[in-house]
């Protein structure tokens, strides 16, 4: 009789989706200064995890995440999607993943306000030629597990804030991605539409087994994270010293005393 509870894990469930190497990436301002965005950043996520990312604004949290997502280059370091640096990509791969297999939710997205929110859900497996009915089925779905259902028919322009996040995860998820990257996705909401999106979150990840790394200004929108990294500014990511692996953090600094350390 098989001891299933005493059995590891298999290799492909314990798979790093994304991982930065000493990533470090700088911006020049109009004024010739040369800001900081990431000064050496280390860590990785595992399939079905779900990763937090928080700091003040300027910290050069979606600028991490543009990384993530193989739309901006390091500067030095080096990120890799599965095992593969991007910088060995061609740039077609690339956004072949970011149609297919990486799914980003941005703070501030153009949308075609005229469109349904069902055409807009399905639009990315349409632009990828898939069946227009399977891509309609496929977006009720992903509708419903954001508990969106409600606003199929509806134009993108009547939305209401809560409304607006939860379609723009359904439009996200609609292709079954290996990463999920969001930027701020709980901004501007309620406590309980919030508590809501990170349950979506949670669920994406321990469900659909993806990597999902989130951003937020501070640490008590991502409560539910598996993981909590604090993004300073200047670039660097404070991690617990005391933990093996690079870029785990179970403790951090209190606000008062971040703040300080930020002056």
């Amino acid at each position: 009789m098989s001891n299933s509870g005493s059995q590891k894990p298999a290799a492909a469930d314990r798979l790093v989706t994304i991982r930065f190497d000493e990533v470090s990436k700088r911006f020049e301002r109009p004024n010739g200064e040369v800001a900081v965005a990431l000064d050496g950043v280390s860590f990785e996520i595992e399939r079905g995890e779900l990763v937090g990312v928080f700091g003040p604004s300027g910290a050069g949290k979606t600028t991490l995440l543009c990384i993530a997502a193989g739309m901006l280059a390091a500067d030095s370091g080096s990120v890799s999607y599965e095992g593969v640096p991007f910088d060995r990509m061609s740039v077609s791969e690339r956004k072949r993943l970011r149609r297919q297999e990486i799914a980003c939710v941005w703070a501030s997205q153009e949308w075609q306000e005229r469109l349904t929110v069902l055409d807009h859900v399905a639009l990315p497996l349409l632009l990828d030629g898939r069946d227009r009915q399977l891509a309609l089925d496929r977006a009720r779905k992903a509708l419903l597990a954001c508990e969106a259902e409600r606003c199929e028919s509806m134009e993108l322009r009547d939305l209401s804030a809560g409304e607006y996040q939860r379609v723009a995860f359904a439009r996200a998820l609609v292709t079954e991605p290996k990463l999920v990257l969001a930027d701020a996705p709980t901004a501007n909401l309620s406590v309980i539409e919030r508590e809501t999106l990170m349950d979506l979150l949670s669920l994406l990840a321990r469900e659909a087994r993806a990597a999902v790394l989130a951003t937020a200004s501070d640490v008590e929108p991502l409560a539910g994270a598996d993981r909590l990294l604090y993004l300073r500014p200047g670039g660097k990511l404070i991690t617990s010293e005391s933990d093996e692996r690079r870029g785990k953090l179970y403790s951090f600094p209190p606000a008062a005393l971040r703040r300080s350390a930020d002056a």
